[in-house]
């Protein structure tokens, strides 16, 4: 069987000298000392038949944890210390022949396991730096795949899940890989989502990229809609051999844009609401004035008002407004007279129909009462209360709403009746589903509306 690993201990003392390297003096002394015991051993315990069989293992250890520069030295200090082991006084060179010729070869051996030590060592200290740096790249990547919220897929050619990002498994809800590992990709996507995920792995397989919105629900059945991105993953021929698959959740995006879908179609509907009240306000002012001039005076003014009710609208994206604003927003026309005119009620919300009527109305008001009415001297006053009842009728509550006016000059019902008593008797009484009441009283004009309490969607929905 073929081994993959080395042993434990030699590779860690050979990784161990490549992580900690040491200064010249200290390799040289520690390959000198390791030389001197083999020599020694050798004089003790071996024969002096084969004086440099011990150094070769001793040069290569050297050679693997100290590099190739002191493998070599330690060959010659091996050379030199097997030869005087063998030297004798009687030969005229020390050594005889056979031992010159053994020494020369050793030298040559020793030589080439130094070297060949040293560039194993180098061999392995460039694979320990590539091991890091891709450990590094690896962890660096697997750090960025578990950061994306995007589900990032890897499928075969024929669409089955390979691979799957951490982050991906946890968008799309998946405590384990392994339970949906090998599944067929298109099978997660609904109706016309699935014809989609399958043209586009057909194109992933002609090496063309694709692109599409869907739906599909999470493992734990989440709807949620995605944008995905679907594209080939070339081999070594250059052809597809694998599938990219990157999906990003939108559902919120999706959602925005169904709200503001809604929104506009919500706008449009108020515009036409506006328009239609503006085609109504113009006919009425225009069918029965006096004069020209007076119409257009008359029809800029309630424009006005009704601009000052959008504004108060605008504020709560027309689904809302308090009466107190809209109190102020129809007195507006008035705005001398303020302190002359008394607000006095619970902020109640209404809904925004409501809401412009009773501005116009309000409008009507004070306009005739700064003509004709209390503010038309320096002594009448204006006084507008409402009151919420919730317990009355059995709990259905009851809403009152009175405008009632004092010390101004004497009151009489007109002669014709004119665009703002019609919108303040007969408009109100419909959009507030109660009875209204317009009285020309001597004393001062009352105006009173008695109603049911709308409910609160009702109110915002009007």
């Amino acid at each position: 069987m073929t081994r993959t690993e080395g042993l434990p201990f030699f590779d860690g003392i050979v990784g161990w000298s490549i992580d900690h390297p040491q200064s010249p003096i200290v390799r040289y002394a520690a390959a000198t000392a390791l030389i001197v015991a083999v020599a020694i051993l050798r004089a003790l315990f071996v024969t002096s038949i084969l004086p440099w069989l011990l150094f070769i293992p001793a040069i290569l250890i050297i050679g693997l944890t100290l590099a190739e520069a002191p493998a070599i030295y330690a060959s010659v200090l091996s050379a030199v210390l097997a030869g005087v082991s063998l030297a004798s006084p009687a030969e005229p060179l020390w050594l005889n022949g056979p031992q010159w010729t053994g020494s020369l070869l050793f030298l040559l051996v020793a030589f080439g396991v130094a070297f060949l030590a040293g560039e194993l060592r180098a061999g392995l200290r460039r694979t320990r730096m590539v091991a890091a740096e891709l450990a590094e790249r690896a962890a660096f990547l697997s750090s960025v795949l578990a950061s994306s919220t995007d589900c990032i897929k890897v499928l075969d050619l024929e669409g089955r899940l390979t691979f799957m990002s951490e982050g991906g498994m946890k968008v799309m809800e998946i405590a384990d890989f392994e339970a949906v590992k090998g599944c067929p990709w298109p099978d997660f996507w609904r109706d016309v989502g699935n014809a989609e995920a399958l043209e586009a792995l057909a194109a992933a397989r002609r090496g063309q990229p694709s692109h599409f919105v869907a739906k599909a629900d999470t493992f734990r059945g989440t709807p949620r809609w995605w944008d995905v991105s679907v594209s080939p993953i070339p081999g070594p021929t250059g052809l597809p051999d694998r599938i990219l698959s990157v999906s990003r959740d939108t559902t919120a995006l999706m959602a925005a844009q169904e709200q503001q879908r809604l929104l506009n179609g919500e706008l449009g509907h108020r515009l036409k609401n506006i328009l239609t009240l503006v085609q109504s306000i113009a006919s009425q002012t225009f069918r029965r004035a006096d004069s020209l001039e007076d119409a257009g005076a008359a029809f800029s003014a309630r424009l006005a008002a009704l601009g000052k009710a959008t504004d108060v609208l605008t504020a709560t994206a027309w689904q809302s407004a308090t009466l107190r604003d809209i109190a102020r927003a129809g007195l507006t026309s008035i705005e001398g007279f303020t302190d002359r005119v008394t607000l006095d009620g619970p902020d109640i919300e209404l809904g925004s129909q409501i809401a412009l009527a009773l501005t116009l109305a309000l409008h009507e008001l004070t306009t005739n009462a700064y003509k004709y009415g209390a503010l038309s001297n320096d002594t009448g006053t204006v006084a507008v209360k409402w009151t919420c009842d919730p317990d009355h009728n059995e709990g259905n509550g009851r809403f009152t709403f009175l405008w009632q006016e004092a010390g101004g000059p004497p009151v009489s019902p007109p002669k014709r009746q004119g665009f703002g008593s019609r919108m303040i008797e007969r408009s109100l009484q419909s959009y507030f589903r109660g009875e209204t009441s317009l009285d020309y009283h001597p004393a001062g004009l009352v105006f009173r509306i008695d109603a049911p309490m709308p409910k609160a969607d009702a109110m915002a929905s009007a």
